[in-house]
């Protein structure tokens, strides 16, 4: 007897409604059917995890595409307009279905559209009716009630540096396999908190969230099917903005709305525990590196971080590292499509020109002056625990090397907490004295060793830490931190 068919497909983007820069239909690598398993086959993703699990549980997969943007800005309507058009077709083609796993973000917003990602459930579940569909999230989704509502089934990673991509993959497949057999009968429930939290005091392997994580496991047994903690990313000003839990039962809505209270007042007790680390101004931050024997020693940039939506162009850290380190050995990067298009023909000259201050107003450009060492172009794939194996690309980039800095330019944003960014462009990440990464937290994941001693820079950017700086239109007050003393 043939398995049931399953679908599987995913559109990603995490937006930043603080970030200068949009997101446009050629920031996306669009996978579809065949190629999609191809490509994505044995990486740490949601398509590969479910697919895989989808297999083994016999079912008969229906690959339709595989979308995924960097973090950024606002998507614009015309490229969300695409996006859902290609959604619908590929799920027209595919059909009749028995069942779908759809892989989001669950923070995305595109244009006037607030809460895109559940309108592209809706494009879903328009399309194929009564049919089970389950979708996985990101751990900084904001997770709305027409989200729940539309949806079959929702679970989220359980980490955060995240790590468990694939495995939520597998979680959400598993479960709607599980659905259509009859063998369960979901019954979700969604307690939301108005707080955020930096992306600096989320973490789910130390600290106070990794002890809610902790309890959320050990109640996951019997009738509890799954229980997703969504922190939410903080730099995202929408209506329902807030701290969700979400807790997924076998036919026991009651029990689910309990329990998932139950969680979110733990987070809320502890809310002022899930802090930002010690911020530190360059100059403390360089004289932290000659108190260690800590190599790489690893600076955050977490304010202008592209994987949290920031456009990476600022180069302050540039003037930093030549006032205060010229005798390390010290790797960095800036976003600049302009300089790294002059440099890749540049390649063994010495050049003179402004780099950074592109997008974001608070960001001025610095002039530098080196050798160009390496230029290129080209996909290649990440290597580090996060997103292991993604095909990616930084598009045209070049190094300038000043005496011992290697500043890494790129005419797109970079994964600059994974290793194999790096060694795409021959730099060597390990030798480095100094690594500077745009990360709020990948990198502890990454450079494991560098991690215990890492700082986090005191900079302006869209993807700040100090949360009480950004000004929300539209997000529910009280809102903690930003209205500590109502609360």
């Amino acid at each position: 007897m043939a398995g049931p068919r399953i679908g599987v497909a995913s559109l990603v983007q995490e937006t930043n409604t603080f970030s200068p820069k949009p997101t446009v239909r050629e920031d996306y690598t669009i996978l579809e059917g065949e190629d999609a398993l191809r490509t994505l086959a044995g990486t740490n993703t949601e398509f590969a995890g479910a697919v895989a699990r989808l297999e083994e549980m016999g079912a008969d997969v229906a690959p339709l595409l595989a979308g995924w943007a960097l973090p950024s800005g606002r998507v614009t309507e015309k490229t969300f307009e695409h996006l859902a058009g290609l959604l619908d077709r590929e799920l027209d083609r595919a059909l009749p279905l028995d069942g779908l796993v759809l892989s989001l973000h669950g923070a995305m917003v595109a244009g006037s559209i607030l809460d895109a990602d559940a309108a592209l459930i809706e494009v879903v579940r328009r399309r194929i009716g009564s049919v089970p569909l389950g979708v996985c999230l990101d751990l900084h989704a904001n997770v709305t009630e027409q989200m729940v509502e539309l949806a079959d089934i929702l679970v989220g990673y359980h980490t955060e540096p995240h790590v468990d991509m694939a495995s939520t993959g597998e979680r959400i497949a598993r479960l709607v396999v599980m659905t259509v057999r009859g063998e369960v009968v979901p019954a979700m429930a969604l307690a939301k908190r108005p707080m955020l939290v930096p992306a600096e005091g989320m973490r789910t392997d130390i600290g106070p969230m990794s002890e809610v994580r902790s309890l959320a496991d050990s109640l996951t047994e019997g009738p509890v099917l799954d229980v997703s903690l969504f922190p939410v990313q903080p730099w995202l000003d929408v209506p329902e903005l807030g701290l969700g839990v979400l807790v997924v039962t076998d036919g026991d809505p009651t029990g689910a709305r309990s329990l998932a209270e139950q969680l979110a007042d733990e987070v809320w007790r502890r809310r002022d525990r899930m802090t930002t680390p010690r911020l530190m101004v360059p100059e403390e931050a360089f004289q932290a590196v000659r108190e260690s024997d800590c190599r790489p020693f690893v600076m955050a940039h977490t304010a202008d971080c592209p994987t949290a939506g920031a456009p990476g162009d600022d180069a302050v850290m540039v003037t930093e590292a030549a006032r205060h380190a010229p005798d390390l050995v010290v790797l960095h990067s800036v976003v600049d499509p302009e300089a790294s298009r002059r440099c890749r023909t540049e390649v063994g000259r010495s050049v003179r020109l402004p780099v950074g201050g592109v997008f974001e107003s608070s960001a001025a450009p610095v002039e530098v002056e080196g050798v160009v060492t390496a230029a290129g172009s080209g996909a290649y794939r990440l290597t580090g625990r996060s997103f292991t194996g993604r095909q990616v690309s930084m598009g045209e980039w070049a190094v300038i090397t000043t005496g011992n800095h290697h500043l890494l330019v790129s005419s797109a944003p970079s994964i600059t907490a994974d290793p194999a960014t790096w060694r795409h462009a021959g730099l060597e990440p390990d030798r480095a004295d100094v690594l500077i990464v745009r990360s709020c937290s990948d990198y502890r994941a990454n450079f494991p060793g560098s991690a215990p001693e890492a700082v986090n820079l005191d900079l302006p950017g869209p993807s700040t830490p100090r949360l009480e700086q950004l000004e929300f239109r539209h997000a529910p007050r009280p809102l903690y931190p930003h209205d500590r003393a109502a609360m």
